[in-house]
């Protein structure tokens, strides 16, 4: 048996390494799943805004439908013009492309989906949830960031790189200092073709060992530690840095979004008036088959803009959680 009593300060420094090394683990852990949460996030509103495109597209569609009824009545009575039954045919042709192009995006969005959720592959995922905005961010930007200081794991981790990196420069220097151990042993001795009983014996004791040269290795070793140690500290500024970065342009991509949506609901508005006042004037006769269709454009594309704006918001709000670390007991509906 033998047993360290004092090994240069090597077994506390290994012992403390150990442990920061468990913490340095469960943290990836944790920041890959704060990771994981955002993927799921992003491409849950990538499914979502597909599928949105799919009723845009199949109201673009039915539009189509109804101005080439009426272009194609007009013909019939004399008033309207061949040219324009084939321009409605046209932008109906278009508006039918456009949706199988929706409905196939929609398709590989819901199994991108299925694949991060690793679901079974025959599972169709389905997106119930209306296209909405995502709840208010009530902290200012300083408050977010320092927040992201408190909570971001990365940060941690940096920490504990430098503290493994020190104790296991302790650990290397403690191999040029004395070791003392206490040792103990015993034996048995017996015979068995004598009618004499075994003979015991024992001894007990202390030991020192002292390492006069190692050729460098052990200031060597002690010296690459302190290098990672400096690394750390580095790599614990630019982090900081970047995280700083990150919190910012979510916070000003949140905003800006926030704005946008109330200017794309507006502009939806408008178009879906003006689509009704261009088809009532071309019905009356007073207005062109052009102004149909530039109506019928817009008010796609207003729709397509005011669906965007709601996902980029929701998508900014999901990024900024992420850059605070997803905060427990804040009431920003973060999770840990």
């Amino acid at each position: 048996m033998n047993y360290t009593l004092f090994a240069g300060g090597g077994r506390s420094a290994a012992i403390q390494a150990a442990r920061d090394q468990v913490r340095l683990s469960e943290l990836e852990v944790q920041r890959q799943l704060q990771q994981l949460i955002l993927d799921v996030t992003n491409d849950y509103y990538l499914a979502q805004q597909a599928k949105v495109q799919v009723q845009i597209a199949e109201a673009a569609v039915a539009n189509a439908q109804v101005t080439l009824r009426d272009a194609t009545a007009f013909e019939q009575a004399g008033i309207g013009t061949l040219l324009d039954v084939l321009t409605a045919e046209v932008n109906l042709a278009n508006a039918q492309q456009n949706l199988n192009q929706a409905r196939n995006l929609e398709i590989t969005t819901r199994r991108q989906l299925a694949q991060r959720l690793n679901v079974n592959q025959m599972v169709d995922v389905a997106i119930a949830e209306r296209v909405e905005p995502a709840e208010k961010w009530s902290l200012s930007l300083e408050d977010s960031i320092l927040l992201a200081y408190q909570n971001r794991v990365e940060l941690e981790q940096q920490l504990l790189r430098r503290r493994i990196a020190l104790s296991n420069r302790q650990l290397a220097l403690a191999t040029t200092r004395p070791q003392l151990s206490l040792f103990a042993s015993g034996n048995m001795l017996d015979k068995v073709t004598d009618d004499l009983g075994p003979r015991f014996g024992y001894g007990v004791g202390l030991q020192m060992q002292l390492a006069l040269f190692d050729g460098g290795n052990a200031r060597a070793s002690a010296a690459r530690q302190e290098a990672l140690a400096a690394s750390a500290e580095e790599q614990y500024a630019n982090q900081k840095d970047s995280i700083r970065l990150e919190v910012e342009t979510a916070y000003i991509n949140l905003k800006a979004n926030e704005k946008n949506i109330a200017t794309a609901q507006t502009a939806a508005t408008q178009a879906t008036e003006g689509l009704r006042l261009a088809r009532l004037r071309f019905q009356a006769g007073v207005g062109t088959q052009q102004e149909v269709t530039n109506a019928e454009a817009n008010l796609t594309q207003a729709q397509g803009n005011l669906l965007a704006a709601i996902l980029d918001y929701n998508r900014s709000l999901a990024a900024l959680k992420r850059a605070v670390g997803y905060p427990e007991r804040t009431g920003l509906g973060g999770r840990q």
